[in-house]
């Protein structure tokens, strides 16, 4: 989480009042004196207004301040309860997150370089491209690595939610930091704001497959207005609604499905790309481990079900002691994931 500075100045803590300290337990007072201190150390870490503090831990307002200012005259230790168990989940959180395995960095898998090429292709051309590949082939993981090594681009997911052009248009505007209140305005002003990036601006759709037709035809206008390129990224089904639209005139069709400049449908080498993310997970190649994950790589969504298990083995491996992970983890892994399949 981002931190934010000058927040030292909210977290003051004033010394507790006389009738504070007659009013409760020593104990109590004594737990209180640690938790303000524990909790100044997290606000302060993570840039916590007391607002936010009070929101986190179910605390009113009206009863944290009060608490936090040693003026407090209600029941003491159960506010002390509740804070104690907010600041002990909070270290909890913490430290498994520190232990969490994380996925290796992107990798130059065949699929990888496809999907980054063509979104290359419609960065530098302003086109309009298509990627539908499976689920799991690792193509939002190419293009999160796209967004983040080429400037000018930007990424917005859809959703069941937002696969309309309304909400398609609020996740553009969130994408592009476009800070605009009326909907009437939304296509305006991310236009206006392409137009100030310039040339070699990228539009990224991920889960384009949720878009309705309507919402795929406003994006066609950002590329013939504001000379951006766009890419759909989903499942086979991406753009298919608006191919099969059968109230919309074959000519309107037309002049969507003629803007698509590139499309990406395949993966050439998926059992090559297994490998390449079997070894960046730090799996020797001929081990029962291996072996293992190359059957994983078989079933639907073979990369992230690779990526899945091997995080989620990593923890077996780490809460049994161990550095490394075995069979047995992976075993235990893919089981306790239920995904309805044995290997």
């Amino acid at each position: 989480m981002k931190k934010t500075t000058n927040t030292n100045s909210v977290w003051d803590q004033s010394q507790p009042t006389i009738e504070f300290i007659a009013k409760h337990p020593a104990p109590d007072v004594d737990e209180w004196r640690k938790l303000t201190s524990r909790m100044v150390d997290a606000a302060t870490e993570f840039g916590w207004t007391k607002a936010e503090v009070s929101r986190r831990t179910d605390v009113p307002d009206g009863t944290l301040s009060p608490w936090f200012g040693g003026k407090y005259l209600g029941v003491l230790s159960n506010i002390n309860q509740k804070v104690a168990n907010w600041l002990d989940a909070l270290d909890a959180s913490q430290n498994m997150a520190a232990t969490m395995p994380v996925s290796p960095p992107f990798q130059r898998t065949a699929v990888g370089m496809d999907v980054y090429n063509a979104l290359l292709f419609a960065q530098v051309t302003s086109g309009f491209i298509r990627v539908t590949l499976p689920a799991g082939s690792g193509k939002t993981t190419a293009a999160k690595h796209f967004l983040n090594t080429r400037p000018h681009v930007f990424m917005a997911t859809l959703s069941p939610s937002t696969k309309t052009v309304h909400g398609m248009l609020v996740e553009l505007c969130a994408a592009l930091e476009v800070h605009e209140h009326n909907p009437a305005r939304f296509v305006r002003s991310i236009g206006a704001k392409l137009k100030r990036v310039g040339e070699g601006s990228l539009l990224i759709i991920d889960e384009a497959q949720n878009a309705v037709p309507e919402a795929i035809n406003q994006l066609r206008h950002f590329v013939d207005n504001d000379q951006c390129g766009v890419a759909l990224l989903g499942n086979e089904d991406t753009a298919t609604a608006f191919i099969k639209d059968v109230g919309r005139s074959v000519a309107s069709r037309a002049q969507v499905l003629s803007r698509f400049d590139r499309q990406v449908r395949t993966a050439r080498n998926p059992a090559a790309d297994a490998a390449i993310l079997i070894k960046a997970w730090g799996v020797e190649d001929g081990t029962d481990c291996a072996t293992f994950l190359k059957g994983i790589a078989s079933k639907p969504g073979a990369l992230r079900q690779i990526d899945r298990t091997m995080k989620a083995a990593s923890m077996l491996a780490i809460g049994d002691g161990e550095e490394g992970v075995r069979l047995e983890h992976l075993q235990a892994a893919w089981k306790n994931r239920d995904m309805g399949d044995s290997l």
